[in-house]
């Protein structure tokens, strides 16, 4: 569920998205990278965890079938331990990878939500010193510092 953007631009449409405009959320703009989750780090996430697990199946089974016909003599033994170990290390690697970028989403998350809070509490506090007469009344509608964005946008390219 999308949230309504400003009431200045008539909220006709069903998704609250109009083009040029940021939503509101809680009677607060909110940039539409705050609404959105991070599905693309959560997919790399699983992939580089499912790497892991693959690397460390396989180095497994290479262990695995040496044993089960081993040469004369134990040849290749320390070649096999070590080669073993290896895999074995770069696969936990990739899964303390995969554990990062899951902090990673869980950063941002966390980010995005105190930005979110702080973004309400000024609104709060401004609309409370308005109220008292400490500020002065709001003289353009809120929202239309996105115009401003814009054309500060435009003029930058």
């Amino acid at each position: 569920m999308n949230p309504p953007t400003a009431p200045w631009d008539g909220e006709s449409d069903e998704t609250g998205h109009r083009a040029g405009k940021r939503p509101m959320l809680a009677g607060v703009e909110v940039r539409e990278e705050d609404l959105e989750p991070q599905k693309g780090l959560d997919v790399t996430s699983v992939v580089v965890h499912v790497s892991s697990g693959v690397i460390l199946v396989l180095a497994l089974v290479q262990f695995a079938a040496w044993w089960i016909d081993r040469p004369p003599g134990g040849a290749g033994m320390g070649l096999l331990v070590g080669d073993t170990i290896r895999l074995i290390v770069l696969s936990a690697l990739l899964w303390a990878a995969g554990d990062v970028i899951k902090l990673m989403v869980k950063t941002h998350y966390d980010v995005r939500a105190a930005r979110i809070l702080l973004a309400r509490q000024t609104y709060m506090m401004r609309n409370i010193g308005v109220a008292t007469g400490e500020l002065p009344a709001i003289t353009q509608p809120p929202g239309a510092r996105r115009a401003d964005d814009d054309a500060r946008d435009g003029a930058a390219s």
